[in-house]
């Protein structure tokens, strides 16, 4: 990916908490169960080379991408979405699998390091 994508808006997040330490832990784990569940069945969907469990995943996932900023995940998801429509499970899929994981552990890693 060519461009510094953030991974996730730390500053909505405290926004929308105002200080509130137990209100902003839940809006972690949140987050850290939606990307979870999101890595879960994303990487399933590829290897079952399914695209109504890809589908499925990507927009349960929508709301927290758009919420939180999630900007690099939902453009590598975007781009799988191309990728899988227009080539299928074959040329490219691996790589982007790899992309997509990459991106979905470093969104767990600052979301871990943030707390």
């Amino acid at each position: 990916m060519d461009k510094n994508f953030k991974n996730i808006d730390f500053k909505k997040i405290e926004d929308m908490v105002e200080d509130d330490l137990d209100f902003r832990n839940q809006l972690l784990d949140a987050i850290q169960a939606a990307v979870e569940e999101l890595r879960s069945t994303y990487i399933r969907g590829i290897e079952e080379k399914s695209l109504p469990t890809i589908k499925q995943a990507r927009h349960k996932i929508k709301p927290t991408l758009g919420l939180f900023d999630l900007e690099k995940l939902a453009i590598i998801i975007g781009n799988g979405k191309r990728l899988m429509l227009e080539k299928g499970f074959d040329e490219g899929i691996e790589a982007h699998k790899n992309e997509f994981l990459e991106a979905a552990n470093d969104v767990l890693k600052e979301v871990k390091n943030y707390r």
